[in-house]
């Protein structure tokens, strides 16, 4: 095996999971926004942005055994799981580390939405935000790769995807709330 076989599959899980993740930033404002209502399909979009979640979360959890199990920069499981905890780079993988939890509670809480009140689903579910940007800083700041032109140019593409999803809900936007104050509005 290659000694840097690891070290590898931890960059390109990253690399595979920031994708993923924006994907699914997409996939949910559309759904939430309904902002190509005349052709999308409400379960085709919500079956994709499960789909591209759980995605997500397992190249996440790649990501960080492929770091443990790795010997070119120490990560033991402390590093991975408790912020500041890591000698190397140590406020972008902190950044990383938070963006994960993050993942996890909007993940955790997505799979029990039924049980939950909306108002308290829907609040959570906006950290989704968050641990999307905290992963692109993450990855910008602590990644080995940023000096490759590919890897550099899919970078940007995410941020601009995720800027361009984030203003679209921001416009948009589409609560129950917001649907019917525009409805009293109007009328």
């Amino acid at each position: 095996m290659h000694p840097q076989l690891m070290w590898w599959v931890s960059r390109s899980a990253g690399m595979v999971a920031a994708i993923l993740l924006v994907a699914s930033l997409v996939w949910g404002v559309l759904l939430a926004t309904r902002a190509l209502k005349p052709v999308d399909r409400p379960a085709w979009l919500l079956a994709m942005h499960r789909w591209f979640s759980a995605l997500a979360c397992i190249g996440v959890l790649i990501h960080v055994v492929a770091l443990v199990g790795d010997n070119y920069v120490y990560f033991g499981w402390k590093e991975v799981f408790v912020p500041q905890a890591s000698s190397w780079k140590r406020l972008p993988v902190t950044l990383g580390v938070i963006a994960m939890y993050l993942l996890i509670v909007v993940q955790g809480t997505s799979l029990i939405m039924k049980k939950l009140p909306r108002k308290l689903w829907k609040f959570v579910h906006y950290f989704s935000y968050a641990a999307v940007w905290l992963g692109i800083v993450h990855a910008a700041l602590a990644g080995t790769d940023v000096s490759n032109r590919l890897y550099q140019a899919v970078a940007l593409v995410l941020t601009i995807t995720a800027v361009t999803a984030a203003v679209i809900r921001i416009i948009v936007g589409t609560t129950r709330a917001q649907v019917a104050s525009r409805r009293g509005s109007v009328e």
